[in-house]
């Protein structure tokens, strides 16, 4: 029971975290965009809202996605515990960075349509979705620390 609170905490704590810090990633991942002419508008509050909750989920969650992975795997030593969360991030951060890349060809390939007439290009904010593909990259890092972890202790035990 103990150790259940304290992942709860842990996840509480994650998640404020996250609210707090989702500013800065945002800065972050503007700063990473090759925005040219294009402006990034937002039509709604009820997406801006959505993505702050989910960033801030997104962060929140990798205590349960850590259990998740010593449920399976049944990590066995610090180090393994350091290698599943470091691929939990890795992946979630890997995952983010090529939403940047994928978004950076999609705006370059906006900003050759040449309007006139003083009229801007724009993206929608809820379009870049940075939390989501952050949040995806930590499931997909799950997975693979368990299936190398659960492989890796089981070789060990035979």
């Amino acid at each position: 029971m103990k150790k259940i609170l304290i992942y709860i905490g842990f996840i509480i704590v994650l998640t404020v975290i996250g609210f707090l810090i989702r500013g800065s990633f945002l800065d972050i991942s503007f700063s990473q965009l090759n925005k040219r002419d294009i402006e990034i508008i937002s039509y709604t509050m009820n997406g801006q809202f959505k993505s702050h909750l989910i960033f801030a989920l997104s962060i929140g969650i990798v205590p349960l996605l850590y259990l998740i992975s010593d449920k399976f795997s049944k990590l066995k030593s610090l180090n393994q515990t350091l290698a599943t969360l470091g691929i939990i991030f890795g992946c979630g951060i890997l995952s983010w960075q090529l939403r940047m890349f994928q978004l950076n060809n999609q705006l370059q390939r906006l900003s050759e349509f040449d309007l006139g007439n003083g009229i801007k290009n724009s993206m929608d904010f809820q379009n870049l979705s940075f939390g989501r593909y952050l949040f995806v990259g930590f499931l997909i890092g799950t997975l693979i620390s368990v299936l190398l972890f659960r492989m890796k202790n089981r070789s060990t035990m035979e």
